[in-house]
């Protein structure tokens, strides 16, 4: 952990991009750290709230893409033959396509919520060369929440920004609370709009 936090003193946004590119293509980096600790950045006025939350949000993009990518054109044995090289995680990756081939599409989404899990989950999407357009859509919708609470949070936090590391699955369930009142938001307004019609 230390490591990536020098990593981010020294290289700023470049350095969380690095990063956080690299956690979405599989590299076990916990997110909780880097965004918590650029959220912490933004506490000392080091960061700005917008960019860290763009440069975060960009980059979990790409390297989930990346991601999909090796899972499309590597598949499976790619990863079991090179994975131990990059610390490749077998019994998380197992998780990942349990969850993908149960819930599809919706899977990308929820996986990316996940500690752990988020790190894997686009090898299966790309494995079974799931519609990329429709991949990307549920990246983004994964990925902006998390992004947002952790780095928020992190500012929050301030210098106590490192009990997001002990309390992850607590802004898990936070995450998915939101969504869940979201989604049925956005559902009972359509359901209203259309019994109008």
């Amino acid at each position: 952990m230390d490591y990536i936090i020098t990593f981010l003193q020294e290289y700023g946004y470049v350095a969380m991009f690095v990063a956080m590119v690299l956690e979405n293509a599989n590299i076990p980096i916990p997110s909780e750290v880097v965004l918590g600790f650029a959220g912490y950045l933004i506490a000392q006025h080091i960061f700005d709230m917008t960019t860290t939350i763009i440069v975060g949000s960009l980059a979990g993009i790409i390297g989930s893409v990346l991601s999909y990518w090796i899972g499309q054109y590597g598949g499976r044995p790619l990863l079991l033959k090179y994975g131990k090289y990059v610390f490749f995680n077998e019994h998380k990756f197992q998780m990942a396509e349990n969850l993908f081939d149960k819930y599809g599409g919706a899977a990308v989404f929820f996986g990316r919520l996940i500690p752990g899990v988020r790190t894997f989950i686009s090898l299966p999407a790309g494995i079974a060369r799931y519609p990329m357009h429709k991949f990307i859509l549920w990246t983004v919708i994964g990925t902006l929440p998390w992004t947002i609470l952790l780095v928020w949070m992190g500012a929050k936090l301030g210098a106590h920004w490192q009990d997001l590391i002990q309390y992850n699955h607590v802004f898990l369930y936070i995450v998915v609370a939101i969504v869940v009142v979201v989604a049925i938001i956005l559902g009972l307004r359509y359901w209203l709009k259309k019994k109008r019609v």
